[in-house]
């Protein structure tokens, strides 16, 4: 069981080298966040055993959040169902913005199995946006006419083109801009005139 001191120091090296990450990609090294902690890479150690597992709670804290995210989206009685599967398919918890998630095509070259792990998290919001791309359409929000496996495979495919590729990166946009803007054409092309 970690004291409350020890859970604080994990979170500041978690937050840091999302830090770093953002601005050196997986080049950021354990020395990076220690001079930035003000701390000996030791301790660092004291608390994680490698690079790989700060990456790895890196993902998990991610994936914690990204389910409080959906959740808070689900219960939200003031959205619509348009307004839930926006929100659903633009899905990033707010601290998560511009944290460099248009570099995550370099963990899944170099640290595959923390990418997979990953992307299990942004995978968790597929089958609740489904769901509500259906209730769209039985409520006539949506076009009867669209194909939900093509809508869910365009949004999938984007997703993991955007995070396994440095298209983003190359051409000087967020992670979260190009998302916001798939969204936008998508949602254009599936709502009831």
């Amino acid at each position: 069981m970690r004291t409350g001191q020890e859970r604080e120091m994990r979170e500041k090296i978690i937050d840091t080298a999302i830090e770093e990450f953002t601005r050196n990609g997986l080049k950021f090294t354990m020395n990076d966040v220690a001079k930035a902690l003000g701390i000996s890479k030791k301790t660092i150690y004291t608390v994680f055993e490698s690079k790989q597992d700060v990456l790895m709670a890196i993902a998990d804290r991610y994936a914690r959040d990204f389910t409080d995210m959906r959740q808070e989206i689900e219960a939200d009685t003031e959205l619509d169902t348009l307004e839930k599967l926006e929100r659903l398919f633009c899905a990033i918890p707010t601290k998560y913005y511009n944290i460099g998630l248009s570099r995550i095509f370099e963990l899944a070259q170099k640290y595959p199995k923390q990418y997979k792990y990953l992307m299990e998290a942004v995978g968790q919001g597929w089958a609740l946006a489904e769901q509500y791309l259906e209730k769209g359409i039985r409520e006539a929000k949506i076009r009867k006419n669209i194909s939900k496996p093509v809508v869910m495979a365009m949004i999938r495919g984007t997703v993991t083109c955007f995070l396994e590729s440095d298209i983003l990166y190359k051409n000087g946009l967020t992670y979260e801009q190009g998302k916001e803007e798939m969204v936008q054409i998508i949602m254009k092309g599936i709502r009831e005139a």
